[in-house]
């Protein structure tokens, strides 16, 4: 499963979250810019999330973050899910290939107070318009292009935050 940045489907209409942390008890100061990316299998209906988080243009930690229920999960998944996959499924998780640059916990607490109605209504609608795009041809073949075969540097494809600037160009220059 290939998840990809709104930003590089939806283009500018695509919103990043970015804002300043100052004298965080737990969390370094600077700049957090939170890109959400989503499924690109057009067959899956995850309603899910994966957000990449950036500090100061350096990616310090991704979550997965899904808004359904319990019960919609479960029929999505075809099983009864057990407490451990419920909890990663439902909600806000630490993705298990975060790079956890900084501390995991209290980053899942920070998103959680950034998670307001109107965020949510964010998330959906992101979820939704690109799923729509992803479902018209034109928008389908920019997908193929931009994710390729898989050859190539990591380096030398698109950011993921959407800027559509080369990633060593642009959150890869600081690595």
């Amino acid at each position: 499963m290939s998840f990809i940045a709104a930003g590089e489907v939806l283009g500018a209409t695509a919103t990043v979250r970015t804002l300043t942390i100052a004298h965080h008890p737990q969390l370094p100061d600077g700049a957090y810019s939170l890109v959400d990316a989503y499924c690109t299998d057009p067959g899956c209906d995850c309603r899910k999330t994966m957000i990449f988080v950036y500090l100061d243009n350096r990616h310090v930690s991704t979550l997965n973050f899904g808004w359904e229920s319990p019960e919609f999960y479960a029929r999505w998944y075809g099983a009864p899910l057990d407490e451990r996959t419920l909890a990663e499924t439902k909600g806000p998780c630490i993705d298990l290939n975060s790079p956890n640059l900084v501390p995991p916990e209290a980053v899942l607490a920070f998103f959680s107070t950034l998670l307001d109605a109107r965020y949510l209504r964010h998330l959906r609608s992101q979820y939704t318009r690109l799923r729509a795009a992803l479902a018209s041809s034109a928008d389908a073949q920019r997908l193929v292009q931009f994710l390729g075969d898989g050859a190539g540097s990591e380096r030398n494809r698109h950011c993921a935050c959407g800027s559509g600037r080369k990633f060593k160009l642009c959150c890869g220059r600081s690595q």
